[in-house]
């Protein structure tokens, strides 16, 4: 696959535009702000009904309720922004890891799909789920 390279300056602003979102989608869980997580969510998934509000909402309190706090520690970005290729969804996008600790102090890292769309970043993950021990 070939990859072209995107000017420097577009892909630091990307990145730092997402940076940015994913703290503010973080901020709004830690404050239990179930809607302003919601918008956050990719507006297609929103649109066609694939991620509800209230299913969403209770996944969102649920994991909260098990978890606390999201600190994250630290946050890889990997750009996408030449997408034009793929044929389920030509949007730029990026895969994001986000090395976080929970209120018991306990380290953990979620892998999540961030697409732009309207010069907006909305994440794909529709839920969080949490770990059940046997």
């Amino acid at each position: 696959m070939i990859q072209r390279r995107q000017p420097a300056a577009n892909v630091n602003t990307e990145r730092a535009a997402l940076r940015r979102r994913i703290k503010d989608f973080y901020r709004k869980l830690n404050r239990e702000d179930w809607r302003g997580c919601f918008s956050r969510v990719d507006p297609r998934l929103r649109q066609t009904g694939k991620v509800v509000e209230s299913q969403y909402s209770n996944s969102l309190a649920s994991f909260r309720q098990s978890y606390g706090d999201v600190d994250i520690w630290h946050t890889r970005v990997n750009l996408y922004l030449d997408a034009k290729g793929n044929q389920h969804d030509d949007r730029p996008f990026a895969y994001v890891y986000i090395f976080w600790q929970d209120a018991s102090k306990a380290f953990h890292v979620f892998r999540e799909r961030w697409v732009l769309d309207g010069g907006r970043w909305y994440t794909r993950v529709v839920g969080l789920v949490t770990h059940q021990r046997n």
